[in-house]
């Protein structure tokens, strides 16, 4: 299965024109446990330059993390430095859903970033900035 995702436009204050493009797609997660419950879909940023996927932490509140209790990490990013706590969360995909460990942050100014562990490395993805477009094939690994 290959899905091809047009950029979508992102304001950006301090970039040029206060904007940048951008490929996304739409995600809900969920937290594991006896009791799951799921987060309202939102746009996560496919981000190559991210580790791992990362949330806004209002969205692991949601979803009932205690998101102080995680293990905290910190992190260096484009923004600067961050703090984020990391929860093991299923991330629901085109394909089917992703268990995985991921980072919660009330600095992320965006909902949240999809990274190398926890997506990239279940899809090939090609991005084509010049058609403003990103094409994601579902990996089936055994």
């Amino acid at each position: 299965m290959i899905l091809k995702l047009p950029y979508r436009k992102y304001p950006a204050p301090h970039a040029p024109g206060g904007f940048f493009y951008a490929a996304s797609l739409p995600v809900h997660i969920s937290n594991v446990g006896d009791r799951p419950l799921s987060s309202k879909r939102f746009d996560a940023i496919i981000d190559s330059g991210a580790t791992s996927c990362l949330f806004h932490a209002s969205i692991g509140r949601a979803i009932g993390l205690d998101i102080e209790k995680g293990r905290m990490a910190e992190t260096l990013g484009v923004a600067g430095p961050s703090r984020e706590y990391l929860h093991m969360i299923t991330l629901h995909i085109p394909g089917g859903p992703i268990t995985t460990l991921a980072g919660f942050s009330y600095d992320l100014p965006i909902a949240g970033l999809l990274g190398i562990a926890g997506f990239f490395e279940h899809f090939r993805v090609t991005f084509d900035p010049t058609e403003l477009c990103c094409e994601l094939e579902r990996l089936h690994r055994v």
